[in-house]
């Protein structure tokens, strides 16, 4: 009875979350306030938090201090708990990373329009005998209640489409836990000294080339075998030997723990060549607790344009950044052109195929735009101040609109968000 009446409050307390619903926003700084303590550091990038006792979803960045600058409601696994078996439709909990995107994965009411597949299982949980798959972050177009997914993390879409913009495949951390421990965020973890050693000593034995003291380092059968030992061995072999000072710090590093299980994210640098661009790798080291002793089970395969020189990969994103930019800004000239003309056929090609504006779908919203059109006359529109920015499958354009015709006068900033579909760029929201 107890048990029944507690679900009871909690599903009127998420309904009353949900009239008053807390929006992704940007930058918002917490100061002094509290973070969860599965964050011990945080150098750069994102990292993601879910809590399934108050189905609540966080993103957090550090820029000296922490900010919190994505939170809204979701709906975890139907059973509490961590995931155990397949079907037994639980949220598993851990520090997990996202895989891949998936655009329109199936249909829109279960789905939305988009998931992040994540790492489940993990090394840890394969050695706990924990299997089951396809556990996704994903968002709904159906009223969003609580714990009920059959083991996803979901959000409403207008949520998902937010968090999108958080998330860098195999880099943010997704870190799911039953329920959180807020601490102030300047109070020293006990377990930050604890891991930043083990960090130190992988570093050291890396330096000293000594790939036995790596091994130490492993849960016993979890050593580094195959081709990434040789890889490793590689790396090791062509080690410069500068300056330890200058060359040999590990950079960006970000430390999550979840109970037992801790990630250690770092860049290894290993060699600075004569123009002085750096060669180096990024890093994960997964580590289990056991016997109350930290121990590396896990290391990530780096992504291929890893082991490149690091100002070629910068060169390399910095292009196909400037290739996306262009390619958004054509679009954007598109769609005002088509306005301009009348040209209400290209004008629709413009808009992605799930795009929702004022209740109206997109069949709904060009029909309204063309009543609009048809009794306007000198109409004339002019953009100024666009700002793109690009990240990976999604984007955004900003810019000041002057609008003019014989019903309407207006100026103000107008933003659009596109996503990639397929090789073209569309528009999925407008925000004025």
């Amino acid at each position: 009875m107890i048990k029944k009446r507690f679900s009871s409050y909690s599903t009127i307390l998420f309904f009353l979350l949900l009239l008053c619903p807390i929006t992704a926003s940007t930058n918002i700084p917490i100061g002094d306030e509290k973070i969860p303590d599965s964050i011990i550091s945080l150098s750069s990038g994102y990292a993601i938090v879910v809590d399934k006792q108050h189905q609540k979803i966080y993103v957090f960045q550090k820029n000296g201090t922490f900010s919190k600058v994505f939170e809204a409601p979701c709906s975890t696994g139907q059973n509490p708990g961590s995931k155990q078996v397949a079907g037994d439709k639980k949220t598993p909990n851990g520090i997990f990373f996202v895989t891949k995107f998936l655009p329109n994965p199936g249909p829109p009411e279960i789905y939305g329009s988009m998931a992040f597949p994540l790492d489940y299982p993990t090394i840890s949980d394969q050695r706990a005998r924990r299997d089951g798959n396809n556990i996704w972050i994903h968002g709904t177009t159906k009223t969003l209640l609580p714990t009920q997914s059959n083991g996803c993390v979901v959000l409403h879409e207008s949520d998902i489409q937010r968090l999108a913009q958080f998330i860098f495949f195999n880099k943010t951390p997704v870190i799911i836990s039953e329920f959180l421990r807020w601490v102030p965020q300047d109070q020293v973890s006990p377990s930050k000294n604890e891991l930043e050693k083990v960090l130190t000593s992988w570093h050291k034995a890396f330096v000293e080339k000594d790939i036995k003291a790596i091994d130490s380092l492993y849960l016993q059968g979890s050593e580094i075998k195959g081709k990434r030992r040789e890889d490793l061995n590689n790396k090791i072999k062509y080690l410069t030997n500068l300056d330890q000072h200058f060359l040999l710090e590990p950079r960006d590093i970000s430390i999550l723990r979840e109970n037992n299980n801790a990630v250690i994210i770092f860049d290894q640098i290993y060699a600075v060549n004569s123009n002085n661009s750096f060669q180096g790798f990024y890093n994960k080291l997964i580590l289990e607790k056991v016997k109350n002793k930290w121990y590396v089970t896990d290391d990530a395969t780096p992504p291929p344009t890893a082991n490149k020189n690091l100002a070629q990969v910068n060169n390399k994103q910095n292009e196909t950044k400037s290739i996306s930019n262009e390619a958004v800004r054509n679009l954007v000239n598109k769609w005002v052109t088509s306005w301009k003309s009348g040209n209400m056929k290209t004008y629709r090609s413009c808009y992605a195929s799930n795009f929702q504006s004022k209740g109206m779908n997109l069949s709904e919203w060009v029909s309204y735009k063309t009543t609009i059109r048809q009794n306007s006359d000198n109409i004339r529109i002019r953009i100024e101040n666009l700002q793109i920015s690009v990240d990976d499958n999604m984007a955004k354009a900003s810019f000041i609109q002057y609008y003019s015709s014989s019903i309407l006068n207006s100026k103000g900033k107008k933003t659009l968000e596109l996503k990639k579909t397929g090789n073209e760029w569309k528009i999925y929201r407008e925000i004025m």
